[in-house]
């Protein structure tokens, strides 16, 4: 019976209450939708159609239609070229997470 006891409070010491997790909760965020919705807002704002982007950026307008509705996810090189014929200039940055609440 000592035995079982023992083996009984070893097991409970390892286990973990979500009361107290490991790591602080961190919400997820969908970087590509994100991303989508600042294409698709920024070129209706600038009234500018898929195919005068794809003509000024050099992408075809399939994949800037690919890129809009989420089948496709665009390199950097591309992300740049986009905003280049939208009259912006890319900027990639690391935010902390508390800084956007």
């Amino acid at each position: 019976m000592k035995d079982l006891q023992a083996y009984l409070d070893d097991a409970l010491k390892r286990v973990k209450l979500e009361s107290e997790p490991d790591e602080p909760f961190i919400e997820d965020y969908d970087i590509h939708a994100e991303l989508r919705e600042l294409i698709v807002t920024t070129r209706n704002f600038l009234d500018v159609t898929q195919n005068q982007l794809a003509e000024k950026s050099g992408v075809s307008q399939s994949n800037i239609s690919k890129i809009e509705s989420g089948n496709y996810h665009p390199s950097v090189a591309t992300l740049k070229k986009i905003a280049d014929a939208l009259g912006k200039r890319l900027v990639i940055d690391f935010v902390d997470r508390e800084d956007l609440e």
